[in-house]
């Protein structure tokens, strides 16, 4: 397999920042949403069940009210604070990414794992990174200022090439 492309990114607290400032200008707005609408019914059922006089239901849906409100404002810090107190941030963890055509390499203090493109499920490009999402909320940086194979613009390409409508290149 020939190699065409090669990039080592070391994470640390800014470019984790950098980063989480990109997710939330992504998907912020649609996480809120979806927790306004979702609250929204859970008060027409709460209201309901007071309305029919159903108290003890109307207090359980009040509590899943509660308990899902303060789940949704916490759990965004706790996955940040998770992240940053984890190896790959508080030690400054460089993953070394290898590509070829059919796939792609990523080897760091763990290990060597390789990934197959249709296993990304969005692509983003900034003016400073490549952001390649294995999950809806975990992605692999990538520096375009540390390419030792290949250059940003011709990886850019590639991606688009390989990933089509999952890639989305900077505006």
């Amino acid at each position: 397999m020939e190699k065409l492309f090669e990039n080592k990114t070391t994470y640390n607290k800014e470019t984790y920042f950098e980063f989480l400032e990109f997710h939330n200008k992504k998907f912020n707005f649609r996480y809120i949403l979806y927790t306004v609408v979702w609250s929204m019914i859970l008060l027409l059922c709460i209201y309901l069940a007071f309305a029919s006089k159903n108290r003890i239901q109307g207090v359980i849906v009040t509590m899943i009210l509660v308990g899902f409100i303060a789940y949704r404002l916490l759990r965004p810090k706790r996955v940040v604070d998770k992240e940053l107190k984890s190896d790959k941030i508080s030690t400054n963890n460089s993953n070394t990414f290898s590509f070829y055509d059919k796939n792609f390499e990523v080897k760091n203090n763990n290990g060597s794992f390789i990934y197959r493109y249709f296993m990304l499920k969005k692509i983003y490009e900034t003016d400073n990174y490549f952001y390649l999402y294995v999950t809806r909320e975990n992605a692999f940086l990538i520096s375009k200022n540390t390419f030792s194979l290949g250059t940003p613009e011709d990886f850019s390409k590639f991606l688009k090439k390989k990933c089509g409508v999952k890639f989305k290149g900077k505006k």
